[in-house]
């Protein structure tokens, strides 16, 4: 002891001879900071700084500064709060916590926040105390409470269970815990409150009620039932609808079911919803497994009302009748289950049993069906005549002359004096038709017939859509009231519902019958007479003919000019002669579709566009070609189309000689020489001369409109004596000068009186003055000709 004293005072005495010794090498801070740094650049030194970076603390320190701040928390520390007390960055904490929780298995990171096992251990016990007191705890408000997942407190909980926690966790639903006491109190209130039912229950009326906890309250319930403890089925399985119905009252309500079903034959389920049973489709079906039923929208019926139905169907199409279905089953089945009913009926009959269902409830045979359309045979056939008398088959009917020329007229009334005396002026130069004399050649024309005639009424159907003009059937024959009407008189032993679908049902088949019954009586009324016929095609034939060699005629004669003189003319023979030959061709393949008028010359664009709808394809294709043609240019391109059409219509045609040529020249010029003769208006007469002094010098016709009597006027320069063309001249400066005085005094009517008498003593000068040289122009014509101008 001694000894160990005298030790001790040795050590002071050095420590204190070292305190009072003078430092010899001296480190500063500076030099300090960087060795450290640099020992821990070349990571031989793992240390960490502080905060205010006035130390260095090493990873370990830190690890057991948290499991000492751990501990002194009660087991549960927030790594947020333990920044504060080690004074190191969040980082370096998170990352030692991490290494903790690795190499500890008591320790874990839930949240941001460090727990142990003695604070779960302490959370049970504390559960525990309020399980015992409540009897169930709810996992929800535990995490409310101590603010942790759900997940992990079932997962700590559970292995404490029966260890420090006296209860069970529910398993159907696990965010449950409760005591046996409690399941045993419930298991016993619920037997009780069971027990005591005797009519179907509402389950969930129960829980509100009486405060059970939903899932334990049906495993117990499932639990009594299975073990016969509670005498009763819940139906409707863990919903909402589930209810508990008991074994009394089940009992009573099979019985009933059973005696309706068998006495009726049937099951509403209305009926069994007032039982009390939820699913009635279901029940039947559980029920009644091995028995065939039909499931409809509001009742079930039994195989025998089926059979019934059916042998009654059955019946009735075979007697060629009809039925009403709906007197044969209760009253209480609604239509549309009866509709189902009928349809399944309908589907199960032999596919050789034709009938209809009309007003969902009522089965009508095709015997009966043909029966009500004979009763309107004879009405079709005298309708047909009756019809084909009052007006013979137009169906280009004045009506739609008059909708196609509604367009023109109001274009055409727009037109002056000048207009019309042109259209006297081209009418007298081209277009008359008896100009092929009687040794013109004969054409063969052969008359296409409409494919495909057994298709008729679906190709009716497919032009009226395609065209999208004939909405209306061609020739109507009656109106759905009407055939009611008629139906009501004939059987008036059929409801009013279903003479309304017979003739709604009737009136496209019967319209289409009777449009084959007026097809007959018009090819019966046109196929009559043979000799007459035959005269319609010489007719034909012969004014085709006159039409054609015309345009060839007057083609020639254009091409006299130059271009753009060439080309109005050949626009006006396309608007004119060659609309003509068109409407020929267009009228006569037309009658082969029922469709004629008797003057074709009415015949518009629009009409010749309806006749294209109705024409069969082959020949469709050629006459749209010649249709567009005429609002062309060329006379050449037009009679090429026409060529083609003629080929496919069968119309052959042969060109014109010599001498027919001649013929139809002189009478060409007859017919205007006679219609100049005729005439005192000055427009008119300088157009008939200058045609004609055309012809007498090119010996060739022309067909040109007024517009065009200027050009004409130019080319006849150094072809006549010049007296004669200076009198043509002078001519033509009077009339230009009356048509302006004209159109002036349209467009100023309301002009001052001194303005008006000017304008009128103008007028009647050079009224004057075409009246006294209008007889010399005449003359240029009428007169002897010269012995130079000649003509084959």
């Amino acid at each position: 002891m001694a000894a160990a004293w005298e030790e001790i005072r040795r050590l002071a005495a050095d420590f204190q001879r070292a305190q009072f010794a003078e430092v010899a090498h001296r480190l500063s801070e500076r030099n300090c900071i960087e060795i450290v740094t640099k020992l821990i650049a070349e990571k031989q030194l793992e240390v960490v700084h502080t905060l205010d970076g006035k130390e260095y603390v090493t990873p370990a320190q830190i690890s057991r500064e948290i499991r000492d701040e751990l501990h002194v928390c009660g087991g549960r520390v927030n790594i947020v709060d333990l920044q504060q007390v080690i004074n190191v960055d969040l980082l370096h904490i998170e990352n030692r916590a991490n290494d903790i929780v690795k190499s500890e298995k008591t320790i874990q990171l839930v949240l941001g926040q460090l727990i142990n096992e003695s604070y779960l251990d302490q959370l049970a016990e504390e559960i525990n105390d309020k399980l015992q007191e409540t009897g169930q705890v709810t996992i929800s408000e535990l995490c409310k409470a101590y603010d942790l997942p759900g997940e992990f407190l079932i997962q700590a909980l559970s292995r404490r269970l029966g260890r420090i926690i006296h209860g069970q966790l529910d398993q159907e639903n696990r965010g449950v815990i409760f005591t046996e006491a409690f399941v045993s109190r419930h298991r016993a209130r619920i037997r009780g409150l069971f027990t005591a039912i005797t009519r179907p229950t509402p389950v969930s009326n129960l829980i509100t009620r009486y405060g059970f906890q939903e899932h334990l309250l049906y495993s117990v319930l499932e639990e009594l039932v299975n073990t016969g403890h509670l005498k009763g089925t819940v139906v409707g399985g863990r919903q909402d609808k589930a209810v508990f119905v008991p074994d009394i009252y089940a009992r009573t309500q099979s019985n009933w079911v059973d005696s309706f079903f068998k006495q009726n034959g049937y099951l509403e389920f209305d009926a069994l919803y007032r039982l009390g049973i939820p699913d009635p489709a279901g029940y039947i079906k559980k029920r009644y497994k091995s028995t065939q039923l039909l499931f409809l929208r509001a009742a079930c019926v039994g195989q025998e009302i089926v059979d019934q139905v059916e042998a009654s169907v059955e019946e009735a199409i075979s007697s060629g009748n009809w039925i009403d279905v709906a007197t044969l089953l209760p009253s209480s089945l609604s239509v549309e289950d009866v509709g189902i009913l009928l349809q399944q009926v309908m589907r199960s009959l032999n596919k050789n049993s034709s009938g209809l269902v009309f007003s969902d409830t009522i089965v009508v045979s095709e015997k009966f069906l043909s029966s009500c359309a004979d009763l309107f045979s004879d009405m079709m056939q005298q309708k047909a005549e009756k019809e084909m008398k009052n007006s013979p088959v137009n169906l280009i009917t004045e009506e739609d002359l008059k909708q196609a020329s509604g367009l023109e007229n109001s274009f055409a009334n727009k037109k002056d004096k000048k207009d019309e005396r042109r259209k006297k002026a081209t009418e007298g130069s081209g277009s008359t038709r008896g100009g092929g004399g009687g040794n013109a050649r004969e054409i063969k024309i052969k008359k296409t017939k409409k494919k495909g005639r057994k298709d008729a009424d679906s190709d009716e159907e497919s032009q009226a859509t395609s065209t999208g003009r004939n909405k209306q059937p061609e020739f109507p024959f009656m109106s759905q009231e009407e055939i009611q009407d008629v139906l009501k008189t004939r059987m008036q032993d059929c409801p009013e519902e279903l003479i309304t679908e017979l003739a709604e049902h009737l009136i496209r088949p019967l319209t289409k019958t009777y449009q084959e019954v007026v097809r007959s009586v018009f090819t019966s009324s046109t196929s009559s007479s043979g000799a007459s016929r035959r005269q319609t095609m010489k007719d034909l034939q012969e004014e085709f003919s006159n039409l054609y060699n015309n345009i060839r005629l007057f083609e020639k004669g254009a091409k006299h000019f130059t271009d753009e003189t060439q080309t109005n003319l050949a626009k006006h023979l396309l608007k004119t002669v060659c609309t003509d030959i068109t409407n020929l061709i267009f009228n006569f393949l037309a009658s082969d579709s029922m469709m004629t008028t008797e003057n074709y010359s009415t015949i518009t664009s629009e009409v010749r566009t309806k006749i294209l709808g109705k024409l069969p394809e082959d020949t469709k294709g050629p006459l749209a070609k010649l249709h567009t043609s005429l609002n062309g240019k060329s006379v050449e391109d037009f009679l090429s189309c026409l060529d083609s059409a003629v080929d496919i219509c069968g119309i052959m045609v042969k060109k014109g000689d010599k001498k027919k040529e001649r013929q139809v020249l002189f009478q060409h010029r007859q017919a205007l020489i006679e219609q100049l003769k005729v005439t005192e208006d000055p427009a008119l007469v300088l157009h008939l001369t200058s045609v004609l002094l055309f012809q007498f010098s090119t010996h060739c016709m022309l067909h040109a409109p007024g517009r065009s009597v200027p050009q004409i006027i130019n080319f006849l320069s150094g072809k006549i004596p010049e007296d004669q063309h200076s009198l043509l001249v002078k001519y033509q400066g009077l009339v230009v000068k009356q048509l302006i005085s004209q159109t002036k005094k349209t467009e100023h009517g309301d002009s001052d009186t001194t303005d008006k008498l000017e304008e009128e003593e103008g007028a009647d000068t050079i009224r004057k003055e075409l009246q006294e040289i209008t007889n010399s122009i005449k003359d240029l014509v009428l007169r002897p000709r010269k012995s130079s101008v000649t003509e084959e």
